[in-house]
């Protein structure tokens, strides 16, 4: 879906909120001969660009295009990234409340909210020609600013509500909320965006990726999922919400909004399946390599997927992305009942399939982008081609979050460089041409998350948690499994999502984060050291379960209150 951010959209209610993004719009000023914003998002067309604009503020290079989207995957125990995007996730100096990648994603969320607030306000005052594209629009509202209230509370946990939408400077300085409110408020808007929401099929053509309410459902159950966990673990409440969790993710099973099912693995993370039968919440995205410059909220910032810090060792511009060997031990390990190795891995990472550890299927060949060999590409056997050389001592390297079908500028393999200057083209070297949608929620994850809420107590329905588990191991023609508890799910968890975003999430959740850490931390030498032995600082309990409040939030907000540690 090629979302565009129309400049009208991007409202001054909204910007107001970007207190992170470097004073972009410090010098912003009304102009008495424009429409206020209710004058203008008075009709039904720009009400549909109000809340495109919500989309727009997810998207975008500095949220989930770029900034939030690295920090969210390499902040887990798979991999290690030496751009700028991921070095929070590396656990060491850059991880700090005022650090780019840490404030700007939390004022574009917070944008976010606010329009979509400002949407659910505005609605009632603008004549639809039918009640259902009224719905859908207010539905998407309700999703949107329960979506950014979920990321906010999950990654920066003491923030407060939007509530109402801001209109001028003292609206900005609200006091943090409790988990548990912050908790209620996101359910209550998924469970009211799940009754508005038009099912799967409504939205066409150019509007295809826009949320369902199969999407709403999902949320729900996610958010009620992860509630159970972590509140119980990182809070005060002990009440857990299985059953609300089951019976959410239970409706996306059953078909209420539409059919959904497990499409061929890798058709997940490619451009040309994009908003397949599988695909229940999908971020969009466009390759761009003509807008060069990175204007948080606005059009020139593009919208598409940027894989500085995840791109092969030694093929773009230095912005590297490595797996850690126990995942790579793990799909190794991973053997389908014919005796070959794990389907998923050939679509998970990068390596040297002619191991002979690695069972090959007759005719089976892991291709790189431009088609070529992990051999061609790297003849010494390893990555020490690559310009860092500690990329030698990683048997893997990221293929999720590419776009493989681009072609390469240079034919040589080992000798790939940048874009040459004043060159434009659309190839896998230049980072911004990359458009590789994120499936964010797939209904593999709605198949696991509802066997993980079951096996907590919740109560089963339509399908039994087993069966579920099962399902998803059918597609990797895996074996049977005589039973299901949370240590299959946690182990299947981990193969069918690695490097997609989940697995800090899952480990957090679980209460499992400080004991995983700890032991990588004791058997690997080269954990999270890809940066430097000296930056990092190792994980640290009751600090690096959240990120720090951005500094501007502390200086700016006297209500603010900052995470432990930082």
């Amino acid at each position: 879906m090629n979302i565009l951010i129309k400049g009208i959209a991007l409202s001054l209610v909204s910007a107001m909120a970007l207190t992170a993004c470097n004073g972009v719009f410090e010098d912003l000023s009304i102009n008495p001969a424009q429409p206020s914003m209710k004058e203008y998002f008075s009709t039904p067309e720009a009400m549909d660009e109000a809340i495109m604009t919500c989309y727009g503020y997810i998207q975008t290079q500095r949220s989930f295009g770029a900034s939030a989207s690295k920090t969210m995957i390499i902040r887990s125990d798979e991999a290690s990234s030496n751009s700028d995007y991921g070095k929070p996730g590396m656990y060491g100096s850059s991880l700090n409340s005022s650090y780019y990648t840490i404030m700007q994603p939390f004022g574009l969320i917070y944008s976010c909210a606010s329009q979509a607030t400002f949407v659910i306000e505005q609605i009632p005052n603008v004549q639809f020609p039918n009640q259902q594209q009224r719905d859908a629009i207010l539905g998407e509202a309700y999703f949107w600013r329960g979506f950014c209230h979920f990321f906010l509370l999950t990654n920066y946990r003491n923030v407060s509500l939007i509530t109402k939408a801001p209109e001028d400077a003292k609206d900005y300085v609200r006091e943090v909320n409790d988990p548990e409110t912050v908790w209620d408020f996101i359910c209550s808007d998924f469970q009211m965006a799940e009754t508005l929401l038009p099912d799967k099929g409504y939205w066409k053509g150019d509007k295809a990726g826009r949320v369902t309410a199969a999407s709403a459902a999902a949320m729900l159950g996610k958010s009620y999922l992860y509630r159970s966990g972590i509140e119980p673990k990182y809070g005060h409440s002990t009440t857990t919400y299985y059953d609300e969790a089951a019976a959410a993710f239970d409706r996306v099973i059953r078909g209420d909004y539409g059919t959904y099912r497990l499409v061929e693995y890798g058709h997940n993370f490619d451009v040309a399946h994009e908003n397949n039968d599988e695909a229940i919440l999908e971020i969009q995205f466009l390759g761009d390599v003509e807008n060069a410059a990175f204007n948080p909220a606005t059009a020139t910032s593009g919208l598409a997927f940027d894989p500085r810090g995840i791109m092969l060792p030694g093929t773009g511009v230095g912005y590297e992305g490595v797996v850690h060997d126990w995942l790579y031990e793990e799909f190794k390990n991973s053997i389908d009942k014919d005796g070959y190795t794990d389907i998923r891995m050939f679509s998970t990472m990068f390596f040297n399939d002619l191991d002979p550890s690695i069972k090959l299927r007759p005719g089976q060949r892991l291709q790189g982008p431009g088609g070529y060999h992990f051999e061609d590409m790297y003849p010494s056997g390893d990555f020490s081609t690559a310009a860092n050389s500690r990329t030698h001592v990683y048997h893997a390297a990221f293929l999720k979050g590419m776009d493989l079908a681009l072609p390469m500028r240079n034919d040589n393999p080992t000798s790939i460089t940048g874009v040459g200057s004043g060159v434009k083209e659309y190839i896998y070297n230049q980072p911004r041409a990359h458009g590789v949608n994120w499936r964010y929620i797939r209904y593999a994850d709605v198949l696991l998350m509802y066997a993980e809420a079951v096996v907590n107590g919740g109560k089963a329905g339509s399908m039994t948690a087993q069966n579920a588990v099962q399902t998803v191991r059918d597609r990797a023609n895996l074996p049977e499994i005589g039973g299901v508890n949370m240590d299959v799910i946690k182990h299947e968890r981990m193969l069918e999502f690695a490097l997609e975003g989940h697995r800090f999430y899952d480990l957090l959740r679980w209460g499992d984060l400080t004991e995983r850490f700890k032991e990588l931390e004791r058997t690997d030498p080269n954990f999270k050291t890809f940066i430097s032995d000296t930056d990092f600082e190792g994980f640290m309990p009751n600090k690096h379960e959240w990120l720090p409040i951005p500094i501007e939030e502390m200086e700016s907000n006297p209500h603010a209150i900052q995470n432990p540690g930082y």
